[in-house]
């Protein structure tokens, strides 16, 4: 069993300015949130908030895993993957070796065949042997997709994901969505992309906070 849940979760980084307040949600295996709202109504601060990457002012997140339960930053470099703007990509790597680095400092036991097909999933296949520094913007977030989704997480947190993507990287993207939630794995998306609600179960408009 895989459940993912927040109660009354706010973050006020100054004391009494909210950035988000009293958001309350629950999703279970398979399902995917898309996050909606203006541009600055906390979209990204409440996708760190569930992934772990940052701390709650109010309220809690709690992450299930097969009866055991944890606070997503007790298991966020094994259980999570995260694809965001912050997420910095190290420009003398190739795709290969960032991969492959990134499997090594997680813990987890390198899987060649499974980075190669990750790779040509992507389109990346071709490029995995260059310098990611050379790499177009859409070519690097394609990387950043790549080491979020390659030790399989139970919960893939996407901050605008397809926004400098062409339409063959969107195609992947929603492949990749659909293969996480059909193996029962929970998505969390900050988006205004109609094609990223599209993917959703459900959707949560800030700053309202209704979850439709």
């Amino acid at each position: 069993m895989i459940e993912l849940q927040a109660h009354g979760v706010g973050k006020a980084y100054i004391p009494g300015v909210w950035v988000v307040r009293e958001i309350s949600i629950r999703l279970g295996a398979g399902e995917a949130l898309a996050i909606v709202g203006p541009n600055g109504v906390g979209k990204s601060t409440l996708l760190k908030l569930l992934c772990g990457l940052s701390e709650p002012t109010s309220g809690q997140v709690v992450l299930s895993l097969f009866g055991r339960r944890y606070r997503p930053q007790e298991c966020l470099w094994w259980a999570i993957g995260v694809v965001a703007p912050f997420v910095q990509l190290y420009g003398e790597f190739t795709p290969w070796e960032l991969l492959r680095m990134s499997m090594r400092l997680r813990g987890l036991r390198w899987q060649s065949e499974e980075a190669g097909w990750l790779l040509q999933q992507l389109g990346l296949e071709a490029v995995a042997s260059r310098r990611i520094a050379v790499l177009s913007s859409g070519m690097q977030q394609r990387v950043r997709i790549a080491l979020a989704y390659l030790h399989q997480p139970f919960v893939l947190a996407l901050d605008e994901v397809t926004v400098t993507l062409d339409a063959a990287g969107i195609a992947a993207v929603e492949q990749l969505v659909r293969w996480h939630r059909e193996r029962g794995g929970i998505v969390l998306a900050a988006t205004n992309s109609e094609h990223e609600r599209h993917w959703s179960s459900k959707v949560l408009e800030l700053p309202g906070g209704s979850c439709l």
